[in-house]
């Protein structure tokens, strides 16, 4: 992998008034990203870097995939197909071969051209919520899963960051309501659980923003911000 060289820094991360490339979820081999994540609890503030890497290309199910490779130790498998780009399994540090999703989940839908105004429901899981008590334990997706409705709110939006301009991106949504027990006080609360995500061409992913808003005696949420800062080929 070579980093871009300043040429390639101006015309992509700085985002020139012309895509290079209308591939808004890039799966070629030696492709790197760093992120900076920005986790912020009611009580604490915590930042770290994330690094996924894009491995190369197995078949699954009769399906030609590519693996991207996280730095926590996950591995995604995902797919072209003509509708969208999905993903088709994971694998974590403790598996030794990937776990199929129940369905494959939708990431972006193609043609980008098309894309805006479509919306798809893909499961998900508490990202930041965690109990007050027994050790804080992260909610796992053994423990909660709800469905999440994501919909393409624009295909022309300017994203700023420290690595550069970024013009021509897809913003996508994911909204749902969790109901969750919050305390004997108040019972029930329901939890408005957003996802943002940015992408842009050439590029790929290049911010995501998740708000699980709650503050209870038992449960905390918070947000999670994820920022790129460093895109190789």
């Amino acid at each position: 992998m070579s980093r871009f060289s300043s040429l390639l820094l101006c015309f992509i991360l700085q985002a020139c008034d012309k895509p290079a490339t209308d591939d808004y979820f890039p799966l070629n081999q030696g492709l790197r990203w760093e992120y900076q994540v920005t986790i912020e609890h009611p009580e604490r503030l915590a930042t770290k870097q994330l690094t996924i890497e894009s491995v190369g290309q197995i078949s699954l199910k009769e399906e030609v995939v590519s693996i991207r490779a996280t730095s926590d130790g996950t591995d995604y498998y995902l797919a072209q197909r003509a509708d969208g780009i999905y993903r088709l399994a994971k694998r974590t540090l403790v598996e030794s071969e990937p776990q199929l999703d129940a369905s494959p989940r939708m990431v972006l839908p193609l043609p980008i051209a098309q894309a805006k105004g479509k919306t798809w429901s893909v499961i998900s899981q508490p990202y930041l919520i965690e109990r007050v008590y027994e050790g804080m334990d992260v909610m796992t997706a053994d423990m909660l899963q709800f469905p999440m409705t994501y919909s393409v709110l624009s295909i022309d939006e300017t994203v700023e960051l420290p690595s550069g301009t970024f013009t021509h991106c897809v913003l996508v949504e994911g909204q749902t309501d969790l109901s969750l027990y919050a305390d004997a006080r108040t019972g029930n609360s329901i939890v408005p659980i957003t996802t943002r995500e940015w992408y842009a061409p050439g590029v790929g992913l290049v911010k995501l923003e998740r708000e699980e808003p709650l503050n209870t005696d038992v449960y905390k949420g918070g947000k999670i911000t994820m920022e790129l800062l460093r895109f190789e080929d």
